[in-house]
């Protein structure tokens, strides 16, 4: 038969199916394959989303107790992410593109770092808890990803209660102890209770969603508990995050229930809600952050921090461009490194930081990484941002909650750098959620052009229609 011609069926042939309504397309095209949604003869491999989330997540809370084995597993569950989803590998690589960019230029500081060894050995590191967390938010099926860092959480949470223990601390009028439970630090106790409480939450409602008892029933019993340890930690950074971040969960939850001009308001609302309050951060937050430190019964430096910024300031207008590579300041030796320790009488000389994201950036990787990292906190946070809005759904809503989270507290820790740390890959998964699914567009798009073209042009023009719709 001539091409473009009509085309004749051999007798005997099977039906031709009939044609797609208007302006629909396969059910798999309509739903743009986000990454872990595979056919529908190939869901039944779906509960490796929910393992490998839950063993990535779980061996970086236990790295206390896990020690060298955690790199041996995270590692070994990457590999075998890369064998058992192999086809989904290519997408979750381009839409981790410039997450994985800020990990490559770390482990490339190396080459100008004041301590080459060190930053080749954690870089590396970095790197793979990077890939690990990008895997999480743009390899897996979103439900069951969240499903697997929820258990994790619960998990930590439970050991936590019956291993865990009480450290000493100056807390004045709190106390002179506080909850630790199987952290090094209570403030890793109360980070990790806060995130705990709010992945319990959205569990909560994503099994009132889905009819799914028993994922809600131990949610249910699980939040009491995280939100226990989140108060008898005293961690006054955890505290002031969940305030914020909970709250913003439920409202952005509830507007899923609104039509998408109303949600748009609401996310609108919110943004503006946080930009007057960086704006005027100057008014209230000082005399909330003293409020919250005598409670507690911190002082008003914050335990020391205004005198590491100091310090960290001289650092960085010594080597402003390129810092001092990744990883390669707090190294035994350091004299720089080796005075602040003794000025905080840390007498590991291990497990210390600026306090301060960009600081602790600007430190390690100068202007140039602290550009790179703004880059790709705007690009990823407001992608995340925009596809929620228009097409939210609960883990989405979730993840946009733990970000916010997570940025509220970097003016007063130093988060997304540290090497096999659970807020690493997090954050990377935080990030990579909001272009997950963006890769294969103008195939869909051609895909969806061609369901609205009538049938009698598709039979007329056979297949070239579907590649150059007139």
């Amino acid at each position: 038969m001539i091409a473009g011609g009509l085309r004749r069926r051999p007798p005997g042939a099977a039906p031709r199916p009939a044609p797609a309504p208007r302006g629909a397309a396969p059910r798999d095209v309509a739903r743009g394959l986000a990454p872990g949604r595979r056919g529908e003869g190939r869901r039944d491999d779906l509960w490796f989303d929910t393992f490998w989330a839950f063993g990535t997540i779980g061996s970086l809370l236990f790295v206390t107790q896990l020690t060298a084995l955690v790199p041996v597993i995270v590692t070994g569950l990457l590999v075998l992410y890369f064998l058992w989803r192999r086809d989904r590998v290519p997408a979750m690589l381009a839409a981790s593109s410039l997450m994985l960019a800020l990990a490559l230029f770390a482990v490339m500081s190396r080459f100008w770092s004041i301590d080459p060894g060190a930053t080749t050995y954690y870089g590396i590191q970095f790197l793979i808890t990077v890939m690990a967390g990008c895997a999480i938010g743009a390899g897996l099926d979103r439900e069951r990803a969240l499903r697997g860092v929820f258990l994790a959480f619960a998990a930590f949470a439970g050991a936590g209660l019956v291993f865990g223990r009480f450290v000493r601390w100056g807390g004045g009028a709190a106390g002179s102890s506080a909850f630790a439970g199987l952290a090094q630090a209570k403030n890793t106790a109360g980070d990790t209770a806060a995130v705990g409480a709010l992945f319990s939450v959205a569990m909560i409602v994503l099994a009132w969603r889905n009819r799914n008892l028993p994922y809600g029933l131990l949610a249910f019993f699980v939040l009491p508990l995280q939100l226990f340890t989140l108060v008898v930690a005293r961690s006054g950074g955890a505290l002031l995050g969940a305030a914020i971040a909970l709250p913003l969960f439920v409202v952005w939850a509830g507007s899923m229930l609104l039509p998408a001009a109303a949600r748009v308001s609401v996310a609108v609302l919110s943004l503006l809600a946080a930009a007057s309050a960086v704006a005027t951060s100057g008014l209230w937050l000082r005399p909330l952050l003293d409020a919250v430190m005598k409670g507690l019964g911190k002082d008003s430096t914050l335990t020391g921090r205004t005198y590491l910024w100091d310090r960290a300031t001289k650092l960085i207008d010594d080597r402003p461009l390129l810092g001092r590579g990744f990883a390669a300041f707090w190294r035994h030796g350091n004299l720089d490194a080796e005075g602040l320790w003794r000025k905080a009488a840390i007498q590991s000389r291990a497990g210390f930081n600026f306090h301060n994201t960009p600081t602790e950036l600007l430190v390690h990787l100068g202007y140039v990484g602290l550009t790179l990292a703004a880059i790709t906190l705007a690009v990823y946070g407001l992608s995340l941002l925009v596809r929620t809005m228009l097409r939210p759904d609960l883990p989405r809503v979730c993840w946009c909650a733990l970000l916010v989270y997570e940025v509220g507290r970097m003016p007063f820790e130093s988060l997304g750098s540290g090497p096999f740390h659970y807020t690493t890959a997090l954050i990377a998964a935080c990030f990579t959620l909001g272009a997950a699914g963006m890769s294969g567009f103008r195939e869909r798009m051609a895909v969806r052009r061609a369901s609205v073209v009538p049938s009698w042009r598709r039979r007329y023009y056979g297949r070239s229609v579907v590649q150059y719709p007139s």
